[in-house]
């Protein structure tokens, strides 16, 4: 199976067989076929099949040790040439897991029928568990389940590639049928397989346009699934996060489980990790959110900027601003075009937002020099957020006298008295500073703090109006717009050279786009749609944009891991 395109670890795939292809996610007996269970005890040749089905033991789910130790034993012992799928027994001691893998590993198997779906569909914990160390162990193997359609949003995020349809027609059998918003809906025609159809083509649908998420929030029709996603969401984010693409789009937060999306956990991490603020900070203020994207370009954000120039002069350049908002927490000024979300703005915010936020902005005070007196202009839940950070980190917040909202004449009054206590002087060098500091900022969140200062040091050059050419020595290294970055391979070299982050190693000469088969070692940093450097004995040969993750492209044998866009 190569991998096209990634959401979480649901993935868009190819499988080629001979001269036979299909793309995944995929339905058995429509898409591809399976050859019926082979047990053990009734070992059968392989038949003409696209996938046949090795013999094996049907152990159940609560299956004890000595039956699974034996059975082990069994399994080892037979003939599995011929066949090309396992049958992977889902057992409760996950222990034995690895067992499975090393008779999956030494023969080759292409794909695995997950047995006993069904049951683990109600086990959140093993059902999360079992695929995500099948998913990161095999990234070419593709995952058979048998689930009823509800569950195919939520089972293809997480790993899952294809499900057998088999069993539905005992659903029909019955009289039984699916809907989108009830798991069985009596009905005197039978459609649980139109059904299946519509619905695998509709998560297809979903992963192209980068929206499965958003399928699978709005696909709630059992409480299993809102509690598997939740498992998934709490205990195995950094699993999410590692094959979510870097975020392009804006991020549309519709429910509760939105705010625990692998988007948020990124953008905590970078925050905490690769932001710095800059070096000539003299006073630091803290500002709501807005409606509006940018925040700069929104009515309130300007009024504020107006307020702060009154009061400050030359010396907003000396000035940082932090914004408070849900779910990202705090929004460094420098990233707010990275910042692209929407959500609904009630005022209310849950302890599942409060806490977090704090604990992240507390985090980032900590980062500015003691002596660095801290402003907040903030309302409503923002002043308990900002008051729990100030507890956290020992760093006392003044509070401006806020009425009637932050933006009414009042508010901002009280802002511009507050802010002209201080007598700060900015310096055209500030200017200039401040100005290459926004772009530099960028270029840390993509590739890690030294990452600007490597594309964009002192002696660098902004050339262009609208997009920006960055250059050194006279020789291009990126360009930004509006958070839009590119990098040369000249640039690239640089930020390998500093910071030695999203490198792609090949031992070979690079002539168009890296294979997976082809990558000895990748920055486990990767994540699919990254501008990454391809590297041969230390120079940088190429950029391109990642499709796997780095972890996923060391362990890949087959599909492109890195689409080249330049050579050097």
């Amino acid at each position: 199976m190569e991998i096209i395109k990634h959401e979480g670890p649901g993935r868009l795939g190819v499988v080629r067989l001979g001269d036979y292809s299909f793309r995944t996610p995929a339905l058995v007996g429509i898409d591809f076929t399976l050859s019926p269970f082979n047990s053990f005890f009734h070992p059968k040749e392989p038949g003409e099949y696209d996938f046949n089905l090795a013999p094996s033991i049907p152990l159940g789910f609560y299956t004890p040790d000595e039956v699974i130790q034996k059975a082990l034993g069994r399994l080892w012992s037979v003939n599995y040439e011929g066949f090309n799928a396992f049958y992977l027994p889902a057992l409760r001691r996950t222990e034995y897991l690895e067992e499975f893998f090393k008779i999956i590993e030494r023969h080759n198997f292409e794909a695995v029928y997950l047995g006993n779906s069904k049951i683990l569909i109600k086990e959140h914990r093993y059902f999360v568990k079992i695929i995500r160390e099948l998913r990161e162990r095999f990234p070419n193997v593709m995952i058979i389940a048998d689930l009823e359609p509800f569950f195919y949003p939520l089972a293809v995020y997480l790993g899952v590639d294809a499900f057998d349809t088999r069993s539905l027609k005992l659903y029909d059998f019955e009289g039984k049928g699916f809907t989108q918003f009830s798991p069985f809906l009596w009905s005197s025609e039978p459609n649980s397989l139109d059904f299946a159809r519509e619905v695998i083509l509709l998560v297809r649908r979903a992963l192209e346009e980068g929206k499965l998420r958003y399928l699978v929030e709005n696909f709630f029709p059992t409480q299993y699934n809102a509690g598997i996603l939740r498992i998934a969401d709490l205990e195995h984010p950094d699993y999410l996060e590692k094959y979510t693409p870097i975020q392009r789009e804006t991020v549309y937060f519709i429910s509760d489980a939105s705010i625990r999306r692998p988007e948020v956990r990124r953008w905590h991490e970078r925050v905490a990790e690769r932001f710095v603020p800059p070096k000539n900070v003299e006073l630091l203020l803290i500002f709501p959110c807005s409606a509006k994207k940018p925040y700069s370009f929104s009515r309130s954000h300007t009024l504020y900027r107006k307020a702060v120039k009154e009061a400050l002069g030359s010396g907003i350049f000396k000035v940082h601003e932090l914004i408070l908002t849900s779910p990202f927490g705090v929004v460094p000024r420098e990233w707010e075009w990275l910042a692209k979300y929407d959500i609904v703005v009630t005022g209310h915010w849950n302890e599942e937002e409060i806490k977090p936020a704090a604990e992240l902005l507390a985090k980032t005070l900590e980062k500015y020099p003691e002596n660095v007196p801290i402003i907040a202009h903030l309302d409503e839940a923002y002043v308990e957020i900002a008051k729990l950070a100030s507890e956290l980190s020992g760093r006392e917040v003044i509070f401006t006298d806020v009425k009637n909202g932050t933006t009414s004449h009042e508010s901002l009054s009280s802002l511009t008295e507050t802010l002209r206590e201080f007598q700060l002087e900015g310096t055209k060098e500030d200017r200039t500073y401040r100005y290459f500091e926004n772009i530099r900022k960028v270029f840390d969140f993509y590739f890690g703090i030294g990452a600007g200062e490597a594309i964009l040091p002192e002696n660098g050059q902004v050339k262009g109006s609208k997009m920006l050419r960055i250059f050194v020595d006279g020789r291009q290294t990126g360009t930004f717009k509006d958070g839009v970055i590119s990098v040369t391979p000249f640039g690239m070299q640089r930020i390998y050279d500093a910071v030695k982050s999203y490198w792609v190693k090949i031992d070979f000469e690079l002539r168009g786009d890296v294979f997976a088969v082809g990558v000895n070692e990748a920055d486990p940093r990767i994540r699919p749609d990254d501008i990454v450097g391809v590297v041969r004995d230390e120079e940088v040969v190429g950029v391109g944009k990642a499709v796997l993750s780095g972890e996923e492209m060391a362990r890949a044998k087959k599909g492109v891991a890195v689409k080249v866009r330049k050579r050097a």
